[in-house]
Parts: structure tokens; C-alpha cells; sequence
């Protein structure tokens, strides 16, 4: 199911208990960095690009996470995965912590990043976040369970679905099956481009996807009922 929307507003129509697991990109925070220095032009093509995108200012993630926490009818059942910018971690492991869940950070290591730095790190990793109650367990086996996801920058998606930060769809498997069974219920709520709608349904998992976006709403409907039909809202 694809809902057109505000997320925080359409979670609120989604029944209680029906989600299994909360699996999404939210926009990252990176209104207070240039980018250039990051990486030359490369970054701030980038930080062009996801700013006319909307993709900046990050969002308020303790309303974001409680919106999360009231789907689910029993609290030690949360079960969140989301990535981040480094800038968010700590909003992220202050509410895990201040509510009593478990968590963990890990990263997706890119193989190919920019090859231009200017004094800095390379910018060749970004981060997630698991969160989860004592009654939601780690599935998955030794290959899929490590903290790091390595593989290239995912240049064909964001060319193909003209989306700046289009994850790769092998990572939220690697999610998917870490964190669900077949037929679980996986609520995307910034679903931008649909690659974990597109997981979801090559995983038989069950997918509610949200976006606000008009433009990426139409690209992950389209991509989506490519693998199978959907309904739409």
C-alpha cells in the first residue's frame, strides 16, 4: 500500500499492531555544512542537489520516533532501522536510551566516494541506526548480520529514478531479513524513490510506503508495481 502524504499525519491512520518494522531514509541533516569542503565539486553538487530536493534540514526525530512507537501494541515489539547523518546520531541514541531500547549504529561503506577530500576524510561512509525492543529479535546469519555494508555509490538508481540519496536495494534486504519474515508488514514512511518498497516485494514482505513528495511518489509507485501490484492512496 502507497500512501501520498505527510507521514506523520497518515501514521496516524495506520492501525495499531499491523507493523512490523519501521525501515526508512529520512531526510538527513546537512543545512549547517557546505559541502565543498567535503568533497571539491562533487559535495557541493550534491548539497545542490539534495537541497532542491528538500533533503537538508533533517526532521524532528523524537516526533518522528514516537510516531513510530504508537504503531506498535506492544512497546518491546519497536523495531525501527533508519540511516543518518552523523550529525543525527546522537538524536537518535538519546531517545533509544531515554526509552529504554536497544540499539546500534552501523555504516554503508562506499567503495567508490569522490576521490576529491581537501583536507578532510574521505566522505566513503553513512551511517544507520537500529532500535529495537527486547521482544523483536535479530534474524538473518553470520553474512548478513555485519555492522558494515560495503558496495559502490549507487549512481545508476539516482540517475534512473532522479533521486540524490537512492539507497541500494541489496542494503534494505540485508535489513529485511535481519529484522523480518516472510510476510511481515514494513512501514517505509519517507519512501522516496521506493527501493525498500522494491525489497520488500522481492523479500514477500508487505509494504506501506508514505511520501509527500508528488514527483517521488509517482517514480516509487511506477517502480514498485513493475514487481507486483500495489493499491494506492
Amino acid at each position: 500500500m502507497l500512501i501520498h502524504g505527510d507521514c506523520i499525519d497518515k501514521m496516524k491512520e495506520i492501525p495499531i499492531g499491523t507493523v512490523d518494522m519501521v525501515l526508512t531514509d529520512p531526510p538527513y541533516e546537512l543545512s549547517k555544512s557546505k559541502g565543498g569542503g567535503m568533497m571539491g565539486k562533487g559535495g557541493r553538487k550534491f548539497m545542490e542537489e539534495v537541497k532542491e530536493q528538500g533533503m537538508i534540514d533533517g526532521i524532528d526525530t523524537e516526533l518522528f520516533l514516537d510516531s513510530c512507537l504508537s504503531l506498535f501494541d506492544h512497546k518491546q515489539k519497536l523495531c525501527i532501522v533508519v540511516t543518518c547523518s552523523n550529525k543525527q546520531i546522537i538524536e537518535y541514541i538519546t531517545w533509544a536510551e531515554t526509552n529504554g531500547f536497544q540499539y546500534g549504529v552501523g555504516v554503508w561503506h562506499k567503495s567508490n566516494p569522490a576521490p576529491l577530500c581537501n583536507h578532510k576524510y574521505l566522505n566513503d561512509v553513512e551511517y544507520w541506526i537500529y532500535i529495537k525492543g527486547k521482544k523483536s529479535k535479530i534474524l538473518g546469519d553470520y553474512h548478513s548480520k555485519s555492522m558494515v555494508y560495503k558496495s559502490q555509490i549507487n549512481k545508476k538508481d539516482k540517475i534512473l529514478y532522479g533521486h540524490a540519496t537512492c539507497k541500494p536495494v541489496d542494503l534494505m534486504e540485508k535489513f529485511l531479513i535481519n529484522h523480518t519474515v516472510t510476510g511481515a508488514t514494513v512501514l517505509d514512511p519517507f519512501m522516496g524513490s521506493g527501493s525498500t518498497g522494491v525489497a520488500c516485494k522481492n523479500l514477500n514482505r508487505n509494504f506501506i510506503g508514505v511520501e509527500l513528495d508528488e514527483k517521488y511518489f509517482n517514480v516509487a509507485k511506477e517502480r514498485i508495481e513493475k514487481h507486483r501490484p500495489v493499491t494506492f492512496i
